[in-house]
Order: structure tokens, then sequence, then C-alpha cells
């Protein structure tokens, strides 16, 4: 299959290699998306449960089973783990070590997405492709979260791209099959079935929608399956055979089975939840991709474009596969940004070979404006005095003399110019919103708090922060109010994914053995905490805007 058809139009990318390229892309990429991470504290609740499990793989030497609390912890396979807990043993447990894995992630998947393009349409595609993506609002952030997402992303993309490849036989060949099997036994091993069952129903659908039922048999390659097999299934069975059945319940039945089947947040399962995900996640890029897909959606129907018709089916796949699942979280359709950035970058070549500089200017430079609104009204909830106005008055200069030049240059100028207007927005934004949104969601001050105390025991009562535990390495006991009570719900099921001790507060002052107590409260359950330990007399040692800190001698 040749390339896609389009105008010839020159740009400066031509006269580098796309070897080149994309190791430029690469490293501009991880060191941006890098950035100012060293001012991001590890926040609660999703980033502390991996960065604090890739600590306890480095501390315990077990580098086969994954633990949280010195228990066995079940929720995600173990490629992303052992990543996190390389970069702790290379560079200690500092918080930028935790956040290489996914920024050098981010950095691979722009450069997969100008290569994709640089192979199966032009240059100016390709580097349209990589900018529309790597600068979406969702793709920044999660080149900074401690989380499965981005290593997921690339390999599940990976995989899809090396299935194209092979497809349309790329050079000349179908030996891209190969990587593809490479890639989906990275994804299973980095998040699971779905690592092999999304890009499955992509390729199946893809196929069907084709009408090209052989080439079935020329993806099954021996060879192929076997690399598959090697890779993807030792860590299972080793599990397998270490934690038995506990392991197939929690793993498959937990975090597989009933997040497909029972919400987690059911206030979340609505049907338009990954319509709103999607504006949010590809701001300021959203409305430009909504009209491309508007757009080319006659190019799945006439099948004109295999590559055009692929890309839909590949995000339409994920979107009604996850919506369709009862636990809905933000970064389940994070995939679909791959695809439709191709997608945006056809039709948004269109629109500068036409010349249609007040169409790019009205679906691009206008959400530009509106996101950097919202930027600004972030910064109002979080940021205070100096840092406001500094932050604020820095925004609205980058907007203006973006605009301002826009106005007086050529279309392709513009665009440049638009994506160094985001990237400058992010570095503010990185700067100065992003490290104090995440200290609203972070104890790590809480164990500056604790450090001076010596007692034995640590009790967090009705609320338990797993940063704290990260930061201070003494794991802390989630106290239970005397008058709660468990109940015998859905919720019980969802209960076993949390690994934390627990005891009921009786039980916690009971079994101290005369050991000193130390009892952080929150100040909305101070009232109710001093009525239960009425009778052991608490002492309050240090009071916080959010805390209380008690101690109880046992």
């Amino acid at each position: 299959m040749l390339k896609e058809n389009s105008m010839n139009n020159s740009l400066p990318v031509k006269k580098f290699s796309s070897r080149n390229i994309c190791l430029g892309l690469f490293a501009v990429s991880f060191i941006f998306y890098l950035l100012f991470s060293y001012l991001l504290p590890i926040t609660d609740p999703v980033e502390s449960n991996y960065a604090l499990t890739a600590k306890e793989m480095v501390m315990s030497t077990d580098w086969l089973s994954p633990q949280i609390y010195g228990k066995a912890w079940f929720d995600k396979p173990v490629f992303f783990y052992w990543l996190t807990a390389a970069a702790f043993k290379l560079f200690g447990f500092y918080d930028i070590a935790a956040r290489l894995v996914p920024a050098f992630f981010a950095g691979l998947g722009v450069s997969l997405a100008y290569w994709f393009g640089k192979k199966t349409s032009r240059p100016e595609i390709a580097i349209l492709a990589a900018l529309i993506m790597g600068t979406s609002l969702e793709y920044v952030l999660l080149a900074k979260l401690i989380i499965t997402d981005m290593v997921f992303f690339v390999f599940n993309s990976a995989a899809l791209v090396f299935f194209y490849f092979g497809y349309v036989e790329m050079d000349g060949t179908k030996r891209w099959y190969l990587l593809m099997y490479v890639s989906l036994a990275l994804a299973i091993l980095t998040k699971g079935p779905v690592g092999l069952v999304l890009p499955g129903l992509v390729i199946v659908a893809f196929i069907f929608v084709q009408r090209n039922w052989k080439e079935f048999k020329n993806m099954f390659i021996p060879t192929g399956v076997l690399i598959f097999l090697v890779i993807a299934m030792p860590w299972y069975v080793a599990m397998y055979s270490v934690h038995g059945s506990d392991f197939l319940n929690t793993f498959l039945g937990v975090h597989n089975y009933l997040r497909a089947t029972v919400s987690e947040h059911p206030e979340d399962n609505v049907i338009y939840y990954y319509i709103v995900v999607f504006f949010i996640s590809m701001l300021p890029w959203s409305p430009l991709v909504l009209k491309a897909m508007i757009d080319k959606r006659k190019d799945l129907v006439s099948r004109k474009s295999v590559l055009i018709s692929f890309s839909l089916i590949w995000a339409a796949v994920y979107f009604v596969f996850y919506s369709s699942m009862a636990t809905k979280y933000l970064t389940y359709t994070f995939p679909i940004v791959f695809p439709l950035a191709i997608v945006a970058a056809h039709y948004l070549e269109e629109l500068l070979a036409a010349g249609k500089k007040n169409t790019v200017l009205c679906w691009v430079g206008i959400p530009a404006i509106l996101v950097t609104l919202i930027y600004i009204a972030v910064s109002y909830r979080y940021l205070e005095g100096q840092m406001f106005v500094s932050t604020v008055s820095s925004l609205i200069l980058v907007i203006l003399v973006t605009w301002w030049q826009a106005k007086r240059h050529s279309i392709r100028y513009v665009i440049g110019l638009l994506c160094l207007c985001h990237l400058s927005i992010y570095t503010i934004l990185a700067l100065f919103v992003f490290p104090t949104v995440a200290y609203t969601r972070s104890e790590k001050e809480l164990v500056q708090n604790i450090a001076s105390y010596n007692e034995q025991k640590l009790g967090f009562y009705d609320f338990y922060s797993t940063s704290a535990v990260y930061y201070s390495g003494k794991v802390a006991v989630k106290i239970t109010p005397i008058d709660n009570k468990m109940t015998q719900t859905q919720q019980l099921g969802w209960a076993t994914k949390y690994t934390m001790p627990n005891e009921s507060l009786p039980h916690f002052i009971a079994d101290s053995k005369k050991e000193g107590i130390l009892i952080v409260v929150p100040k909305k359950k101070q009232k109710q905490f001093l009525t239960e330990t009425l009778e052991y007399n608490p002492q309050l040692l240090q009071s916080t805007e959010e805390f209380s800190y008690y101690y109880l001698n046992g």
C-alpha cells in the first residue's frame, strides 16, 4: 500500500532525516514533560499506590510479586512497577525519579506518532500529528503522573501501528506483525487482559469493514505467537504458582471482571461520561478534532482512505468499549488521542494547504484563548498573592503576544506559533499551578509534622494517606470509628482492593501493648474522635489547618 496521497507543500522538516527528527522529538518532549516535575509531591490516592509499591519492591528485593504495606498487591501487572523500581534503584527515592518513567514514555509516544505519520503520509502531517497529540491536555498531565496509562498507551499504540504496517505491507513486508506481538505482550504485562482485548477488537472491526478476511490468516505467525507467550506469560505463571487462586480471584475477579460489571463510582456511570472526557482530554484541540472527525467520516463509509478508516475505527472501538463498562475512569479512553491526532493532522493540513487562516484561528486559536481563561480560573482557586498575579500575568501575556503575531504572519507560521503558545502555557502551569494542586492531594507535609514523634503505633482516624506511608517509611493503621459498620453490599467486593491495615478504634488501642500511640485526626472528625476516646484521655500534641495530632498512652 502506498502512502496516502496529499499535496506537495514543502516544510523545513524535510531537510532532516526521519530518524533524526524522531530522536529530536523524543529528547525535546522528554525534557519538556519532566520540566519542574521535582516540584510535584506524590499524590493520593492513585500515584502513591504505584510509588509505594515500587519502593517496597526495591526494599524487599522481591521483583516478582508487587506488594504494598508488606502484603501482596494484585492491582496491576508488574511491568510498570519494574520500570519505576528501576528508576528508584538508579536514582534514589526521589519524586522526580518516580516521574521519569511516564515522561520517558510520553517522549516515545510523540516520536511514535511522528514516525507513523511520516511512513503513512508526509512529514508535514506527521509533525502536526505529533504536535496535536503531544500538546493535548491529558497527554501533558499523564506525562507527569505516576500511573500506568502512559506506558500502556505507548505499547497499545505500537501494537496497532505495527498491525497497520503489516496490513498495508509497509516497506513491502508483513514482518511488522512480529513487532505487533511483542507490543501486545508488553501491553498485557503493563495493564492486563485489555492489552490484548482492545487492540484485538480494533483489528477485528477494521478487517470486517475492509472485508479482507484472508488477513486473519496472514496475521497468524507461529513465531509471533511464541514471542508473545515467552514475553507475556512467565510472570503470570510464576504469580499463580506462588499465590495460587488468590492472585486469579483478585487480579481477574476484582480488578478486571468486577470493574467491568459493577461500578466503583456509580455517580460516573452515565452514557455521556466519555464525551465530556474527550473534550477535556484533547484541549485545546478538541473543536478541531471534532470538526475533523465529522469531515472525515465519509472516508470511513466509502473506504476512500484506509488510514483514516483505521484511525476512526480505532477511536470508536475504545470509546464504545469503555462506555459500556460499569466502572469509568478519566484515563480509560486516553489511547484514542493517538488515532484522533492522526485524523486531525490530515484535516488541518488540508486547511493549511488551502490557506484558510481564519478557519484555523477559529477552530484552534479561539479554543486556546478560552482554555487559558479556564486555567486562570483554576489559578484563582489554588493560588494566592504574588504567585497568582505572576501566573495570570504570564498567561495573558502569552496569549496576547501569540494573537498579535498570528495576525501578522502566514498560516503555517500561525500553527507553529500556537503550538509554542501551548508549550509556554504548560510551562507556566508546571511551575506555578501543578505543584500547588498536587500539594492539596498529598500528605507530604503531614509526614514532616509527625517526624518528631517517636510513638511505635501510628493511626489515621477515618481516612488514609498512602503518600504519608511512602514518605515516612512507616505503615499507619486506618482507624475505623466505633459507629461505622461494615455492610454486606457490593462495596464489600470493592473493599478487597484496599490492603492497608484497618482496625476499629477499641481494637487499635487495646492492641497497643502499652506502647505510645499517635493518631492523626481530620479537623472535621475531631469532635467525634474526642467523644469516642474520652476514657483514654487523649493529649493534643499539635494542630494544623487540616489535622489534629493526639497522643494516647496504650
